[in-house]
């Protein structure tokens, strides 16, 4: 039996695969998600568009435009001419820190190793509150939503270590992971967003987008607050998105990201994902993890496990069944 402390030590590095092996993936799909990364493709991002997308706009909206405008409105797809992204994709863990968001984070030796300190410049506020949490974690105090099974939502979804699919139409391209069966829809039918008077946040967003030749660029709003990941800074309602999409080799797709949140950032923070195909991969299945979540909330605000034989343990392989009376 775990100690209070010894559960505190190690539940940072559980966390990191509570969504897997407690919230319904197979331990294949674990061992896929941290096996070591493939050799990644030289990107080759059209360079008028990359010209664009590297600069900073007052506005994400703003930045849309302008790549819109560059890739002269987009290109009409149609079933014959649409990019080839078919296969099973992983974000795969890599040697820590795991789950790092913003290019050049760095290890915090006195975190634990899975999380870096981040190079987002935030406002005053913001800052404020990642320190908390930063204070809060080296004292063992962590709780995160999908612990709650709730779901990672964007951008955060850009992440999550397991299987996804991308499933592209010349109207949407639908983007599947299999945590919590999130799924982002990119309309490129034409439409905007939906109206301001009608919009809400929600967990993926809004998101619209073009194509230009095999690249896809998205615009997202709408969002709901939320954090980049564990021991990471928080991001407002305020928080919208401009992503380039690209298959950069036959088993490589790069998503490249610019963050806009007036709220939380005091300029645009951006970041590079990678998603490498899986070779014989298992299929991706419904989790439902209400079911078998045997994580807690402590008193101080962190994470405990229920263990085997412990008062409300669910066990994982009774799943659905009525309890034992």
């Amino acid at each position: 039996m775990l100690t209070p402390r010894s559960r505190t030590q190690a539940s940072a590095l559980l966390l990191a695969f509570a969504s897997a092996l407690m919230l319904g993936a197979s331990p294949a799909v674990v061992a896929q998600a941290a096996a070591p990364a493939a050799p990644r493709a030289a990107s080759q991002f059209d360079p008028a568009l990359t010209a664009v997308f590297e600069r900073d706009y007052p506005t994400s909206e703003a930045h849309y435009q302008a790549l819109k405008a560059a890739a002269g409105g987009g290109d009409r797809k149609t079933t014959a001419n649409l990019p080839d992204w078919k296969g099973v994709w992983t974000h795969p863990f890599e040697k820590p820190p795991f789950f790092t968001f913003g290019e050049g984070t760095v290890s915090e030796p006195t975190l634990t190793p899975e999380y870096g300190k981040t190079t987002a410049q935030l406002t005053p506020e913001y800052q404020a509150k990642y320190e908390k949490k930063l204070a809060d974690l080296r004292k063992g105090i962590e709780w995160d939503q999908l612990s709650a099974c709730l779901p990672a939502g964007f951008p955060r979804w850009l992440t999550e270590p397991f299987l996804r699919e991308f499933i592209v139409t010349p109207e949407q391209t639908w983007m599947i992971t299999e945590q919590q069966s999130e799924v982002r829809r990119i309309y490129t039918d034409g439409r905007g967003h939906i109206p301001a008077d009608e919009a809400y946040p929600l967990w993926e967003g809004d998101s619209i987008g073009f194509w230009k030749g095999d690249t896809l660029v998205i615009h997202t709003n709408n969002l709901k607050p939320g954090q980049y990941q564990r021991g990471q800074p928080d991001y407002s309602d305020k928080v919208s998105t401009v992503e380039m999409v690209r298959k950069v080799g036959p088993n490589a797709i790069e998503d490249r990201i610019v963050i806009y949140d007036p709220e939380s950032l005091t300029k645009p923070y951006r970041a590079y994902f990678h998603y490498e195909l899986v070779p014989d991969p298992p299929r991706i299945n419904m989790w439902s993890c209400n079911e078998n979540n045997n994580v807690v909330q402590t008193t101080a605000g962190g994470s405990d496990f229920v263990l085997p034989g412990e008062a409300g343990y669910k066990d994982p392989n009774t799943v659905g069944q009525a309890p034992a009376k």
